[in-house]
């Protein structure tokens, strides 16, 4: 039942996430959240020339263009029939819709894929989050991951949200998403939130070694506000927040206070 309500929930936003995604050179956010992710991704690729990859809850196809023009086979699966058919349609407008496996599947459930197919999966934007069972997502990455191979993946911290949600309206409500990682948007979805030490568990209790925790462009909030917008128009602002990507997102306490987590794991030889 959750997965139908997703489903459409995400077929009703392809349009809106097709269009932020055309403008996206032109919105300094998602450029720097961009630009985060891929300083995590691009040091691992040279181990893998012409390898598989798995963009799992690829929404509108967010790295398709920076890894198949470097000749990676490239496999995108997401829920919703909707966000496959826009990054399709980004795909064919750039001309290398040919050389993408495009796979509606849900996150918990890669059924289609072998054990140990994919050099790398990547995960980016939270879909572990949001799925209807988060561990089972995970325990899924790590199975179709080859040994030697990396999974990369994104997930909110109840910690920022918790502190988020008394900053701005004061209740004792905050407790229950600390306590429970469970949260509700204003737009009535459904998160399942993890601290940074419990994201990191989950990988190593099936057998992935962490090479590394870090925040995602620690300052932003999700979604980001238009004065985050505005103030990384000043390029000075974007310095700052590039400096601090690079020399203290690994650091536990600004770990601590990010918004959205990346665990970079390791299949071990």
């Amino acid at each position: 039942m959750k997965n139908d309500v997703l489903r459409t929930m995400w077929d009703g936003r392809a349009e809106q996430h097709a269009a932020r995604k055309r403008d996206q050179s032109c919105n300094p956010t998602s450029q720097l959240y961009n630009d985060s992710w891929w300083r995590h991704i691009e040091p691992l690729l040279p181990k893998f020339p012409n390898g598989e990859i798995l963009e799992a809850g690829c929404g509108t196809g967010r790295w398709a263009e920076h890894l198949v023009p470097m000749g990676f086979s490239l496999t995108c699966s997401d829920l919703s029939p909707g966000m496959l058919t826009k990054a399709r349609e980004d795909a064919e407008l750039k001309g290398y819709a040919d050389r993408i496996t495009f796979k509606e599947l849900d996150i918990c459930d890669l059924y289609p894929f072998k054990d140990k197919q994919f050099d790398m999966v990547i995960s980016t934007g939270e879909p572990v989050s949001l799925c209807s069972d988060p561990q089972k997502a995970i325990s899924e990455y790590c199975r179709v991951v080859r040994h030697g191979g990396y999974v990369l993946c994104d997930a909110g911290n109840k910690y920022r949200h918790a502190f988020d949600m008394f900053r701005d309206t004061p209740s004792p409500e905050f407790m229950h998403t600390l306590e429970t990682g469970e949260f509700t948007t204003l737009g009535k979805m459904q998160l399942h939130l993890f601290g940074p030490s419990e994201f990191a568990n989950v990988f190593e209790k099936l057998g992935m070694k962490i090479c590394t925790l870090a925040g995602i462009t620690p300052m932003f909030s999700f979604p980001p506000q238009q004065t985050l917008n505005n103030a990384l128009e000043n390029p000075e602002m974007k310095k700052a927040l590039e400096k601090l990507e690079r020399d203290y997102a690994e650091r536990p306490e600004v770990i601590a206070l990010s918004s959205r987590l990346i665990v970079i794991a390791h299949k071990p030889l």
